[in-house]
């Protein structure tokens, strides 16, 4: 079975796989609990019970059957694989030995590579950013590539604080992206989009606080954040450049414009305070709602809210074909925004008319 440029004839592929994810996941899980592959509760966590973090590699078992049974794509996604697996293995050898920030740096930098020389995949402009003519990046595309990828990889990485949230977003920017391909007739970035929403929506039925979890069940750990991560800046990168591309650089921010922000705010913080950037705090967008005294749940439905609308101004954007430059004003406006509320957040302890605690 082939996926098709139809909706409904991609719903077999997507529960399916989703399916095989929700098993996988089960499966896993006591495995994870005899090797100590667990996240166990400390000052800086939320959850308070040791967790198994067996979900990236749930999802990218799912998403390796279902590429390889149900699709023509298996040898097309060799490097993606390459890639992914990289950091799927990275980020479990720092889920059971904390690896030093610059091993991870070099490793996620590394999976870059393959996305640039194994694939030919390369970011070789910004659009029409600033004024109707094209912002083309001429020598700087290869480095630029990389920070770009390197800040989606983390991005995703450093949302992932809350039960639900990550999978979420990933869900939410995968569909979007998923659809947006499937429209300019890239048939392997939708099958792949696809097969892995589906892989994260099964792992997303137990990592979410729904009515048959009280608490997450199972983590998706670095190993999983820096997967998602990977995929992602791989596929917002392909979709966003070329000739052929899916939509514009643009788009691609808008869709994943919070994590971005957030992330680029709590990076040069650190660096400003004499911190490594990849230290782990409690200065996040999700810290800010948990210690203003919202739960869990009304922390993860504010900020799937606030996704849910950058992904709105996204595809508005795209359907209307709204000038980028436009966008790119309207991005910078939503970000000022953001960090004067953050900033008074943390300088003032308010945040949404109430008291920031000092911890969780």
């Amino acid at each position: 079975m082939n996926l098709t440029i139809t909706a409904f004839e991609s719903w077999p592929i997507l529960m399916t796989t989703a399916g095989l994810s929700l098993v996988l996941c089960l499966l896993l899980t006591p495995m994870a609990r005899r090797i100590g592959l667990l996240d166990h509760p400390s000052a800086r966590k939320v959850h308070r019970r040791s967790t198994p973090l067996v979900g990236g590699l749930a999802i990218f078992l799912a998403m390796l059957i279902t590429l390889t049974t149900a699709t023509p794509y298996a040898a097309q996604a060799v490097p993606l694989l390459l890639a992914c697996t990289m950091m799927l293995i990275t980020g479990m050898l720092d889920d059971l030995y904390e690896l030093g920030a610059k091993i991870r740096f070099v490793m996620q930098a590394l999976a870059c590579c393959i996305m640039i020389f194994g694939s030919g995949i390369v970011l070789t402009d910004f659009g029409s950013l600033m004024w109707d003519g094209v912002l083309g990046l001429g020598w700087l595309s290869i480095p630029i590539t990389i920070f770009c990828a390197l800040g989606v990889i983390n991005a995703f990485n450093m949302m992932d604080g809350i039960d639900g949230l990550s999978s979420m977003v990933f869900i939410i920017a995968g569909t979007v992206m998923a659809w947006m391909a499937l429209g300019a007739g890239l048939m392997f970035n939708a099958s792949m989009l696809i097969i892995v929403v589906g892989a994260t929506l099964g792992f997303f039925l137990l990592n979410a606080r729904l009515p048959w979890n009280k608490r997450a069940r199972i983590f998706l750990g670095d190993s999983g954040s820096m997967l998602l991560g990977m995929f992602l800046a791989w596929q917002f990168i392909d979709l966003g450049s070329g000739d052929d591309r899916a939509y514009s650089p643009i788009i691609a921010v808008w869709l994943l414009g919070l994590p971005l922000i957030d992330t680029t705010r709590l990076m040069t913080q650190r660096w400003r305070d004499g911190r490594s950037s990849m230290d782990a705090d409690q200065y996040h967008l999700h810290h800010a709602f948990l210690k203003a005294g919202f739960s869990v749940f009304q922390t993860g439905a504010a900020m799937t809210a606030l996704v849910l609308f950058t992904t709105t101004i996204a595809i508005t954007g795209h359907v209307l074909q709204w000038p980028e430059y436009l966008m790119f004003y309207g991005y910078l406006a939503f970000c000022l925004a953001y960090l004067y509320i953050m900033r008074r957040c943390w300088h003032q302890a308010r945040f949404l008319g109430r008291d920031v605690a000092t911890t969780l």
